[in-house]
């Protein structure tokens, strides 16, 4: 379902970020440029992990030496290219019990679909899927068939679908129609848009994806920072 990526056109090559500045009247969306990373293709053949959900945060793996917190809007397109570059890289580190990773759905993209909220719900649908033990292989599918930014983006009908290609169970269904975790990623995304620790230095606000390593901003458009991560 992956289309063209409308709210990134402007910048050159489609590298970009999405942007949120925190303002007096809420979120405010903006694009920085960057440059997409290098690594890995794809997440087909990533080696499988566990994971726990506390909140909106999942944590993949046990623990080890290095955690890397990556944040991340399922309408982003350059996080779908952060994952096409890093994401079977990261799989592998974590089977490996170098890294454990926290991965935090945040919705900053809410206004780039019509209706408006699809990276809110897409992000409740990937925490639903965590409860019911499927993260990995969900959280894959969102990304492989990310909709485009100005469009509808997809219904709760089509990520339940989306959950039953890949095997998710149990209440998941249930969980995404009701929104179970809508509210919770609307308040985890203005934590994180406060949060300046998180913001590329220099930059006057939170932007998708962002990743943190031991509590220290990374450049991860470097090809460089995992294998840095792991030393």
């Amino acid at each position: 379902m992956a289309g063209s990526r409308g709210g990134i056109r402007s910048v050159p090559s489609m590298m970009g970020r999405a942007l949120v500045a925190l303002t007096a009247a809420g979120l405010t969306l903006a694009f920085v440029s960057g440059c997409g990373g290098s690594g890995s293709s794809g997440t087909a053949s990533a080696p499988k992990y566990t994971t726990t959900v506390s909140g909106t945060v999942i944590t993949a793996g046990k623990a080890a030496p290095t955690t890397v917190d990556v944040y991340e809007d399922f309408l982003c397109p350059i996080c779908e290219r952060f994952e096409n570059g890093s994401g079977l890289d990261i799989a592998k580190a974590i089977s490996a019990g170098q890294i454990q990773v926290k991965y935090h759905p945040v919705a900053i993209l809410d206004s780039r679909t019509t209706p408006q909220g699809y990276s809110s719900r897409a992000a409740n649908a990937a925490i639903c899927a965590a409860e019911a033990g499927s993260f990995q292989a969900y959280h894959d599918k969102l990304f492989a068939d990310q909709p485009a930014e100005g469009s509808a983006g997809l219904t709760d009908a089509e990520l339940v679908a989306m959950g039953q290609e890949v095997g998710v169970g149990g209440s998941f269904a249930q969980c995404v129609t009701s929104g179970k975790h809508v509210s919770d990623v609307k308040a985890a995304t203005l934590t994180a848009a406060k949060n300046t620790a998180l913001r590329r230095p220099g930059s006057s606000g939170f932007g998708t994806p962002t990743v943190v390593v031991n509590g220290k901003w990374v450049d991860w458009s470097s090809s460089t920072w995992l294998s840095n991560a792991t030393k």
